[in-house]
């Protein structure tokens, strides 16, 4: 009989629906037709207001009003206030959470969301006692408090810090897997050369920086890549800019006059690939594309990060040697052409902490643990 199986997430940010797709992608590997998984983003369709907007509310709230999003973050991991706010919203969603309870029972839920992890459990534990509820955390280091329910039958934490704010927030430690942060499992396969995968893209055979700015692309691209491409050109070294779904971005970039080698790309669906061509990623401190850029050995030069929901990942990249953060488009462009100068050892010591660090296999290894709370 085919398994059912429902991902509790939400489109704030484009990680949680990236990491419940690097799941389902892994239990069709260990099952095939034997799972059924869907995506429900709990709070578009099934959250009452402001909750049903927060997925078109995140990214201006980022931009515009950082001060609101810091007091709402700050909040949050206060206990008692955290306490409030869930009771507040296990009362106030009721309805809509039924309703989703109703239209999509299931042999196991798995939130990805870290606002999806006490209301939704309390409303399905009622009308479902036997299926099973777990956590993926899809932060790094500074995963707030909403993400830990002890009452949950698992949770999978993404790296040894949320191990520990799990096991202190009274989740039982045989219910605790630290199993990484999933990413597509391209990124667990044999990787090309990185001369090959430069002339797949159609990229020049010399070193490469890799801009990015995750998927909305995020930050201060335009004055980074004139910055970089600046400091690069003499030396040889070439630059390629993922500007993501950001068009206006894309659109001004790619009619700019560039000196040296520079690539401007807007979305695309082939980032192992061009992960394997570079030599180094600058990015702001997103926990997927960190996943990622460990998994391909690259080390990481951060550029922005969202206060509270991304401060860990900053802590967590410098603390492991794998990166730095720096926030003046100058000084990244002079440490990126240091990194990438002829003769530097830098790339090669931090490459080498970020192969001992990196999981690119994290998305089976959970999709097995989540495979044994089906049976």
């Amino acid at each position: 009989m085919t398994k059912q199986i429902v991902f509790l997430m939400s489109d704030t940010g484009g990680g949680h629906r990236a990491s419940a797709n690097a799941l389902v992608e892994a239990l069709r590997v260990l099952h095939g037709d034997g799972v059924q998984c869907q995506l429900v983003d709990l709070l578009t369709h099934y959250g009452t207001w402001p909750l049903s907007r927060a997925g078109a509310y995140y990214q201006p709230l980022i931009d515009h009003h950082l001060w609101l999003w810091r007091l709402g973050f700050g909040c949050v991991n206060e206990a008692r206030l955290w306490q409030i706010a869930a009771l507040t919203a296990r009362l106030w969603q009721r309805e809509g959470l039924r309703r989703f309870a109703a239209e999509y029972p299931a042999d196991l839920y798995v939130s990805v969301h870290p606002l999806l992890n006490h209301a939704p459990w309390w409303t399905l534990r009622r009308r479902n006692r036997r299926a099973p509820f777990a956590t993926v955390v899809t932060d790094l280091a500074s995963a707030p408090r909403p993400w830990y329910n002890p009452a949950v039958d698992q949770l999978s934490a993404s790296c040894p810090q949320v191990q520990s704010a799990a096991l202190r927030a009274g989740i039982p430690p045989e219910r605790v897997l630290l199993g990484g942060l999933p990413i597509r499992l391209a990124y667990a396969q044999p990787r090309p050369t990185a001369a090959a995968a430069r002339a797949a893209l159609g990229l020049e055979q010399r070193p490469t920086a890799l801009l990015l700015g995750g998927g909305a692309g995020m930050g201060a691209l335009a004055p980074l890549a004139a910055a970089l491409a600046a400091r690069l050109a003499p030396q040889g070294a070439q630059l390629a800019v993922i500007c993501g779904r950001n068009q206006r971005l894309h659109d001004q970039l790619a009619a700019q006059r560039w000196p040296g080698a520079v690539r401007i790309a807007g979305y695309v669906d082939n980032m192992p690939l061009w992960m394997a061509a570079a030599d180094l990623v600058v990015s702001k401190a997103g926990p997927g594309t960190i996943a990622e850029a460990l998994a391909c050995e690259l080390p990481l030069i951060l550029h922005s990060f969202v206060p509270g929901q991304e401060s860990g990942n900053v802590r967590y990249v410098e603390q492991n040697g794998v990166g730095v953060y720096c926030r003046h488009p100058d000084q990244i462009a002079a440490l990126a052409a240091a990194w990438l100068a002829p003769g530097s050892g830098e790339l090669a010591a931090r490459r080498a902490r970020a192969r001992r660090l990196a999981q690119p296999e994290a998305a089976l290894t959970i999709a097995g643990a989540l495979s044994k709370l089906l049976d």
